[in-house]
Protein backbone atom coordinates (compact mmCIF):
# COMPACT_ATOMS: atom_id res chain seq x y z
CA UNK A 1 0.00 0.00 0.00
CA UNK A 2 1.12 3.67 -1.25
CA UNK A 3 0.35 6.37 0.01
CA UNK A 4 0.60 9.71 -2.40
CA UNK A 5 -0.81 13.51 -1.99
CA UNK A 6 -4.15 13.82 -3.85
CA UNK A 7 -3.68 15.36 -7.47
CA UNK A 8 -6.83 16.77 -9.33
CA UNK A 9 -6.05 13.98 -12.21
CA UNK A 10 -7.33 11.56 -9.20
CA UNK A 11 -11.06 13.19 -9.10
CA UNK A 12 -12.39 11.10 -11.61
CA UNK A 13 -11.38 7.97 -9.48
CA UNK A 14 -12.34 9.43 -6.30
CA UNK A 15 -15.71 10.05 -8.03
CA UNK A 16 -15.96 6.38 -8.82
CA UNK A 17 -15.11 5.09 -5.10
CA UNK A 18 -17.66 7.79 -3.82
CA UNK A 19 -20.16 5.94 -5.93
CA UNK A 20 -19.51 2.61 -5.00
CA UNK A 21 -19.94 3.70 -1.32
CA UNK A 22 -23.68 5.24 -2.07
CA UNK A 23 -26.16 5.13 -0.51
CA UNK A 24 -25.00 2.74 1.50
CA UNK A 25 -22.19 4.83 2.87
CA UNK A 26 -22.80 8.22 1.39
CA UNK A 27 -26.14 10.14 0.31
CA UNK A 28 -26.24 10.21 -3.42
CA UNK A 29 -26.26 13.70 -3.02
CA UNK A 30 -23.55 14.68 -1.46
CA UNK A 31 -21.21 14.11 -4.78
CA UNK A 32 -21.71 18.49 -4.86
CA UNK A 33 -19.93 18.58 -1.26
CA UNK A 34 -17.14 16.03 -2.77
CA UNK A 35 -16.01 17.49 -5.99
CA UNK A 36 -16.30 21.35 -4.04
CA UNK A 37 -14.12 19.52 -1.28
CA UNK A 38 -11.63 18.12 -3.96
CA UNK A 39 -11.61 21.14 -6.61
CA UNK A 40 -11.14 23.78 -3.62
CA UNK A 41 -9.51 22.59 0.18
CA UNK A 42 -7.15 19.50 -0.78
CA UNK A 43 -3.59 20.34 0.18
CA UNK A 44 -0.64 18.05 0.71
CA UNK A 45 -2.61 16.06 3.69
CA UNK A 46 -5.19 14.45 1.48
CA UNK A 47 -3.90 11.60 0.50
CA UNK A 48 -4.79 8.70 -2.20
CA UNK A 49 -3.96 4.90 -1.17
CA UNK A 50 -2.71 3.06 -3.94
CA UNK A 51 -2.78 -0.89 -4.07
CA UNK A 52 0.56 -2.98 -4.89
CA UNK A 53 -0.91 -2.70 -8.62
CA UNK A 54 -1.09 1.29 -8.56
CA UNK A 55 -4.53 1.38 -8.39
CA UNK A 56 -6.22 3.70 -6.56
CA UNK A 57 -8.80 1.97 -3.97
CA UNK A 58 -9.14 4.92 -1.53
CA UNK A 59 -8.62 8.38 0.19
CA UNK A 60 -9.18 10.63 2.97
CA UNK A 61 -6.62 12.94 5.00
CA UNK A 62 -6.59 15.86 7.73
CA UNK A 63 -6.67 19.43 8.03
CA UNK A 64 -5.65 21.57 10.90
CA UNK A 65 -8.23 24.45 12.03
CA UNK A 66 -7.66 27.03 14.88
CA UNK A 67 -7.44 24.32 17.83
CA UNK A 68 -8.33 21.25 15.91
CA UNK A 69 -7.72 18.77 13.73
CA UNK A 70 -10.18 16.91 10.73
CA UNK A 71 -10.53 14.26 8.71
CA UNK A 72 -12.52 14.47 5.84
CA UNK A 73 -13.93 11.99 3.29
CA UNK A 74 -12.20 8.93 4.26
CA UNK A 75 -13.49 6.08 1.87
CA UNK A 76 -12.37 2.75 0.00
CA UNK A 77 -13.20 1.59 -3.20
CA UNK A 78 -16.27 -0.90 -2.33
CA UNK A 79 -14.57 -4.42 -3.10
CA UNK A 80 -11.24 -3.41 -3.72
CA UNK A 81 -9.68 -4.90 -0.34
CA UNK A 82 -11.75 -8.17 0.57
CA UNK A 83 -13.13 -8.49 4.22
CA UNK A 84 -10.12 -10.26 5.65
CA UNK A 85 -8.44 -7.47 4.43
CA UNK A 86 -10.21 -4.80 5.69
CA UNK A 87 -9.12 -4.24 8.89
CA UNK A 88 -5.47 -4.62 8.36
CA UNK A 89 -6.08 -1.86 5.69
CA UNK A 90 -7.77 0.26 7.89
CA UNK A 91 -5.57 0.63 10.98
CA UNK A 92 -2.54 1.00 8.26
CA UNK A 93 -4.24 4.24 6.80
CA UNK A 94 -5.17 5.32 9.95
CA UNK A 95 -1.99 5.14 11.50
CA UNK A 96 -0.36 7.07 8.31
CA UNK A 97 -2.94 9.97 9.14
CA UNK A 98 -2.03 10.03 12.80
CA UNK A 99 1.58 9.54 12.41
CA UNK A 100 1.36 12.69 10.15
CA UNK A 101 -0.75 14.50 12.83
CA UNK A 102 1.96 13.82 15.50
CA UNK A 103 4.76 14.58 13.62
CA UNK A 104 3.22 18.32 13.40
CA UNK A 105 3.91 18.65 17.07
CA UNK A 106 0.00 19.99 17.40
CA UNK A 107 -1.81 17.28 19.91
CA UNK A 108 -5.20 19.56 19.25
CA UNK A 109 -8.36 16.71 19.69
CA UNK A 110 -9.22 15.22 15.98
CA UNK A 111 -12.75 15.35 14.87
CA UNK A 112 -14.77 13.57 12.36
CA UNK A 113 -18.34 13.02 11.33
CA UNK A 114 -19.39 9.84 10.29
CA UNK A 115 -22.53 7.63 10.40
CA UNK A 116 -23.63 4.91 12.50
CA UNK A 117 -21.82 2.24 10.23
CA UNK A 118 -18.30 3.35 10.84
CA UNK A 119 -18.74 4.18 14.83
CA UNK A 120 -17.18 0.87 15.49
CA UNK A 121 -13.94 1.29 13.78
CA UNK A 122 -13.41 4.61 14.37
CA UNK A 123 -13.93 3.55 18.23
CA UNK A 124 -11.03 1.06 17.78
CA UNK A 125 -9.36 4.18 17.12
CA UNK A 126 -9.64 5.61 20.36
CA UNK A 127 -12.58 7.76 18.75
CA UNK A 128 -15.48 8.54 21.18
CA UNK A 129 -19.17 9.52 19.74
CA UNK A 130 -20.23 12.93 21.12
CA UNK A 131 -23.90 14.20 19.24
CA UNK A 132 -26.01 11.98 16.95
CA UNK A 133 -28.16 13.11 14.35
CA UNK A 134 -30.96 11.17 13.13
CA UNK A 135 -30.74 11.37 9.34
CA UNK A 136 -28.25 13.94 9.33
CA UNK A 137 -26.39 12.05 6.34
CA UNK A 138 -29.27 11.44 4.60
CA UNK A 139 -32.43 9.49 5.09
CA UNK A 140 -30.78 5.99 7.21
CA UNK A 141 -27.65 8.02 7.12
CA UNK A 142 -27.38 8.97 10.93
CA UNK A 143 -24.51 11.67 11.77
CA UNK A 144 -22.51 10.88 14.24
CA UNK A 145 -19.60 13.46 15.94
CA UNK A 146 -16.45 11.62 16.93
CA UNK A 147 -13.79 12.85 19.10
CA UNK A 148 -10.41 11.71 19.60
CA UNK A 149 -8.09 13.08 22.73
CA UNK A 150 -4.85 12.75 22.65
CA UNK A 151 -2.92 11.74 25.89
CA UNK A 152 -0.71 13.49 27.55
CA UNK A 153 1.94 13.50 30.05
CA UNK A 154 3.82 10.98 31.84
Amino acid sequence: MTFKTYQPSHQKKILEIFHSNTPKYFDPEDESYLIDFLENYTDENYLVVENDKGEIIGCGGYYTKEDRHGMPWVMFQQRSIGVKNLLQIADTFYNEIESRIIAEGKMYPIYIDTTQLMEKLFNRYGFVTYEKVKDGFGKGLDEYKMKKVFETGA
